[in-house]
């Protein structure tokens, strides 16, 4: 895999297929064993008109090429979304609200419902609850897992503001323009797919698969048992996901970046570390192997101008760390397994594991080995995401009649994984966002953000005060 900084033009006509790449197509087919929505849910005050949004929705659509084509075979062509409806509204009889069980469960009802399989439907849904009689107004908007991250959805969700804004009059707004295009990673970094290129990273992905095969790491310790797959043999609330939502208390926040600082780290390799203890408090693990899956993005280490196209760069990294290590040497690990995670190297290796696994999924027959295959060689049940700084204005939906009350946004949780750790600042405050299976936690504040959290406390405390030898 050749250098991250040379570029290539990133538009994509609409009149002519494209090939689909792994990082797409992988999705593609896990939909149709999973649910691969992701999610961006706003609870703002005051009723939002559902004629509106829908007029938004439609014409941020316009604006983004990729929500109007479909995969066929390894292609993706274009389709016409004129007639589609976007906009699905429902009235709650009480506020909305992320600490309302009852409200929680309709939106993830709601996701499971109405699955986003790319074949066959747009990759993009939104439902608007109108909670208390218009006391305030809830957001939800989906799309499938192929075609966007955090950063395509949130620019999605920014373009549906804006152009809500405009359509319902909102002094001095104007209908946002310009295109947010796509390219398959054939197209931005064709000396990628040369056949020599590619013959040595499947080398590496097949190498690397063996070795996982013989690997026994540990995960996060849940009371949750068996195939985390969905079908005959697997517990029936297994597909029964929830999220949980909540600032980092400020005095923590404030804490993070000194420390990293001292530590010549970065705040994600804290809070990363801060996971890392949990488990192994958790597990009581005091030797052997920890694994972690980290969300690695193409965006800017291929070139920053791709920060603002619309589609998936996400790339799976394991990060492997030995149990029972003293602060700095877990920290130094961390660090370096983080750097080496972003590497040319690694990201080829990671990109050759997906593209070496299609073959298994677009055959029926072998979906089984695919997921047996995909349990191994992820090799835990713990992912950890850091969208970082979103840089969209969610403060408000579009107006000051519209104040934002909460906000979330996380990825699909497809197996072997129970939860998504997600530390994203939104608005200028650091929160604390996960997605979990139900069937996992009984309690997740009790059982894992008020253990992480203190997990995270302990870690700073001891960098600001070393043990004494």
């Amino acid at each position: 895999m050749t250098s991250l900084t040379t570029s290539a033009p990133a538009a994509t006509s609409e009149s002519s297929a494209s090939p689909i790449d792994a990082l797409a197509e992988v999705f593609v087919h896990l939909g149709e064993l999973a649910n691969v929505n992701t999610n961006q849910i706003l609870i703002v005050s005051g009723r939002l008109d559902p004629r509106a949004l829908e007029k938004a929705v439609a014409r941020a659509v316009a604006q983004i090429p990729l929500l109007r084509s479909r995969p066929q075979g390894g292609q993706l062509r274009p389709f016409d979304t004129a007639e589609t409806r976007w906009v699905e509204h429902l009235e709650y009889a009480a506020p909305c609200d992320f600490n309302d069980v009852a409200f929680r469960q309709l939106l993830m009802n709601f996701s499971s419902a109405r699955r986003l399989r790319w074949r066959d439907r747009p990759p993009l849904q939104l439902l608007l609850v109108t909670g208390n009689g218009g006391h305030n107004s809830c957001v939800y908007l989906s799309s499938h897992h192929g075609v966007a991250d955090a950063r395509s959805d949130c620019l999605l969700l920014r373009a549906i503001i804006e152009h809500y804004a405009h359509i319902t009059g909102v002094p001095g707004t104007a209908a946002p323009g310009g295109e947010l295009p796509f390219a398959p990673l054939a197209q931005i970094r064709p000396q990628w797919y040369r056949p020599l290129a590619r013959g040595h990273r499947w080398l590496r992905a097949l190498g690397s698969v063996a070795a996982d095969l013989l690997r026994r790491d540990s995960g996060f310790p849940v009371q949750l048992q068996g195939q985390r797959w969905e079908g005959r043999s697997a517990d029936p609330g297994i597909g029964q996901l929830d999220f949980f939502q909540s600032p980092l208390p400020r005095a923590l926040e404030e804490r993070l970046a000194p420390a990293a600082k001292g530590a010549g780290v970065t705040v994600n390799t804290l809070l990363c570390a801060a996971l890392a203890r949990l488990m192994e408090a958790t597990g009581n693990y005091r030797s052997g192997q920890l694994r972690i899956t980290c969300a690695v993005s193409l965006r800017r280490l291929i070139e920053r101008t791709y920060d603002r196209s619309f589609r998936n760069y996400l790339v799976p990294s394991s990060i492997r760390l030995k149990a029972g290590q003293e602060t700095p040497a877990l920290l130094r690990n961390l660090h370096k397994a983080f750097g080496r995670a972003r590497s040319d190297r690694q990201l080829g290796t990671e990109l050759g594991r997906l593209e070496t696994l299609l073959p298994l999924l677009r055959l029926k027959p072998l979906r089984g080995p695919a997921r047996s295959l995909l349990n191994r060689c992820q090799g835990t049940n713990a992912c950890y995401s850091n969208p970082g700084r979103i840089e969209e204005d969610f403060t408000s939906f579009g107006s000051d009649a519209h104040r934002t009350q909460s906000y979330v946004g996380f990825g699909c949780l497809v197996p072997p994984y129970d939860f998504i750790l997600y530390t994203p600042t939104v608005n200028g405050r650091m929160q604390l966002d996960l997605v979990y299976r139900r069937a996992a936690f009984s309690d997740i504040h009790r059982e894992f953000a008020a253990p992480f959290l203190e997990a995270l406390r302990q870690l700073l405390d001891t960098l600001q005060n070393p043990p004494r030898r």
